[in-house]
């Protein structure tokens, strides 16, 4: 698979797949407008936001398979553009649980720490499985890595879901230990517009690339 992004890390990683494979790309919807107050689901793209988004389309190489996103808007109209970007037509999954809210357990009590607490403290403080109206880190990352792999599958092909950069952040925390205690989740790099992790296998076997760092799992 060959792929050409806006970051170099993404475009080595793809050299080291399998040209049969399927390959799925979680990634951080594309540069959105301002947010003013709470999740801003209705927030769209910046023009250069949807440029960008076109631009990932036209240079994928490989055929889109299945797509999924949030269900707010500037995720959706992310794929959009990326379809378009790639002169390709397919129905997009809106799967607000797996792509949106694999943290919550309780959507109340969550919202009310998402506003006392800042993001890298409930990872931190979700990996220690012990914060109120939330999922541990674990039990949200099996429930995003279970719907990837659950779907799509097709040789030959790329499955796309486009996810919010707290969840990429989960996902880092689990697989890759960022963010996950004090000294790291205020050094490392938190994940930025349509940056992703590149993963291929299933789900009991994968491999998962992401900032230049490439890792096997069994049974993970």
């Amino acid at each position: 698979m060959k792929l050409k992004s806006i970051y170099e890390h993404m475009e080595k990683a793809t050299k080291n797949i399998p040209e049969n494979a399927n390959v799925k790309i979680i990634f951080r919807h594309s540069i959105r407008g301002k947010i003013e107050s709470g999740i801003g689901r209705d927030v769209r793209l910046t023009d250069e936001g949807i440029e960008l988004a076109r631009f990932f389309g036209r240079n994928l190489e490989t055929e889109i398979g299945f797509v999924a996103s949030s269900s707010c808007d500037r995720n959706i109209q992310t794929c959009e553009e990326i379809l378009l970007g790639a002169n390709c037509k397919k129905e997009i999954f809106i799967a607000p649980n797996e792509l949106e809210g694999p943290q919550t357990k309780d959507k109340t009590l969550s919202y009310k720490i998402f506003e006392q607490l800042s993001n890298q403290e409930i990872i931190l403080q979700m990996n220690k499985g012990n914060l109120s109206g939330f999922n541990s880190l674990k039990t949200a990352t099996d429930i995003m890595l279970d719907f990837m792999f659950a779907n799509g599958n097709k040789e030959y092909t790329v499955d796309l879901f486009c996810t919010h950069d707290f969840q990429m952040a989960m996902l880092c925390s689990q697989i890759f230990n960022l963010y996950s205690h004090e000294l790291s989740f205020r050094t490392d790099k938190w994940p930025m517009m349509l940056e992703g992790m590149i993963f291929w296998g299933n789900r009991k076997h994968f491999w998962c690339a992401w900032r230049g760092v490439i890792k096997e799992f069994i049974n993970f």
